[in-house]
């Protein structure tokens, strides 16, 4: 029988060096099908790392919280994802819904309520985790360093505490022993950030013994991931490979903690696309056995990290499992580049028409103009069309560059075929950057 082959021939080799590892198909191209085999993959290697990690339950590896959700962290699972909502307790509650479905749609495991420094608002918390409870079934945490608004989450049933340091532990040694907690090797009430790698892991073996001895169950270890540069990422990540080596000392391996991985950190303070940046800081993450992951989108070079967090986690996780590279493994996370190829023909220079300069004269369209925006969040292209006197007569919304353009020559709303040459473009644009999460500004 002929089985259908991918749709790039540059995914050959790819292809035949894998075809005894997936059923191809007479309908479905066979790049596909290693995508959805490598998402197959991920699945079957994480329910049989789950089983493992239940008969092996401890201060390691433990449930977030087994009455209410089945994510386990710890050992040789894949890390959840906490997505923060930036400054949550100052944003009404239609934004904090829509910033809530968005991170959960994209892949969130945990909603972090991010709190203002010396702005506490303790009742304001209690009023978030109540609307987050009412309308999704998700994990919820807390980043704050205030001992008013830790205990209102705590009294309210919170998932997770971030965080407690040297200076604040002593406050909550009376909470519930069984909500994780994420610690710091740091005292911030008294301005004390350790720079050196090794005295970071002291701090955090120290707390975590004393915790442990006051009985708290659930603790997550953060040797605190860097900005590049300045302070630098360098000295950062050394604290976070000698933690892992450390714990295989007898002295420190019954104290051994998940540990917590900032990407944010990393993420926010580059000027670089976030994609690349979130897959290599996934791969180290995967590499280094990390407990949990923490990012934002608070601000627009950010849209979409979350979905291209997991994404990158899902690729590496299947790396390790493989024991290979995170290449050519079924599942690419490419959006600005890719690994395919179209190969030109032959084209005789002399017999093609030339075009070195753009026609820039313009002539108002009689029958109006279009202004076009999209929302990241719904994933929906808008095309307004105005008369030129400037009165709204149609609104189109979608997701498809090709089919608004085909509906708004079907509505016949322009012949002229400059515009719609123009519009065709720009809706293109439009649909490009709600695929890469890249703002768009109609005409740049």
């Amino acid at each position: 029988m002929i089985k259908k082959g991918p749709e790039f021939a540059s995914d050959l080799p790819m292809i035949l060096n894998n075809i005894e590892k997936v059923s191809l198909s007479t309908s479905i191209p066979a790049n596909r099908i290693f995508k959805i085999s490598g998402e197959n993959l991920y699945k079957e290697i994480v329910k049989e790392q789950v089983e493992i990690a239940k008969s092996n339950l401890g201060h390691h590896t433990f449930f977030i919280n087994e009455n209410t959700s089945d994510i386990i962290i710890g050992r040789n699972l894949p890390p959840p994802i906490i997505a923060e909502i930036v400054n949550c307790t100052e944003k009404d509650d239609k934004s904090i819904l829509k910033k809530t479905k968005h991170y959960i749609d994209s892949g969130a495991n945990i909603i972090d309520i991010g709190c203002v420094a010396n702005k506490p608002a303790p009742q304001r918390i209690k009023e978030i985790i109540y609307l987050i409870r009412k309308n999704f079934k998700v994990l919820i945490s807390i980043d704050s360093m205030d001992s008013n608004e830790i205990l209102a989450a705590v009294s309210d049933g919170i998932d997770m505490i971030l965080s407690l340091d040297l200076g604040n532990y002593k406050k909550f040694l009376n909470i519930p022993k069984d909500i994780p907690i994420v610690i710091l090797p740091t005292n911030i009430s008294r301005a004390y950030f350790p720079n050196d790698p090794n005295t970071r892991i002291e701090n955090l073996f120290n707390l975590t013994k004393e915790l442990q001895q006051n009985g708290f169950k659930k603790l997550i270890a953060d040797p605190l991931l860097e900005t590049p540069i300045s302070p630098g990422i360098c000295n950062s990540l050394e604290a976070y490979f000698l933690y892992k080596k450390k714990i295989n000392e007898s002295i420190y391996h019954n104290i051994e903690l998940p540990l917590f991985f900032g990407i944010s950190n990393v993420v926010e303070l580059m000027d670089i696309d976030s994609i690349g940046i979130n897959g290599l800081l996934a791969s180290i993450a995967i590499e280094l056995d990390m407990g949990i992951l923490f990012t934002v989108e608070h601000s627009t070079k950010l849209m979409g990290g979350v979905r291209e967090l997991k994404e990158s986690v899902k690729l590496n996780y299947i790396a390790k499992s493989r024991k290979t590279p995170p290449i050519n493994l079924g599942t690419t996370i490419f959006k600005a580049k890719g690994k395919t190829s179209q190969e030109n023909p032959n084209i005789d220079n002399n017999k093609a028409i030339l075009v070195n300069n753009m026609n820039t004269n313009y002539e108002s369209d009689e029958k109006g103009y279009f202004k076009i925006y999209i929302s990241h969040y719904d994933g929906k292209i808008y095309v307004l069309h105005f008369s030129n006197d400037h009165k709204l007569l149609n609104t189109l919304i979608g997701r498809n560059a090709e089919a608004i353009s085909k509906k708004l020559i079907d509505m016949k709303l322009s012949d002229n075929f400059y515009h719609i040459n123009y519009l065709g473009r720009e809706l293109k644009k439009a649909e490009n950057c709600l695929f890469m999460g890249k703002p768009y500004i109609q005409d740049e």
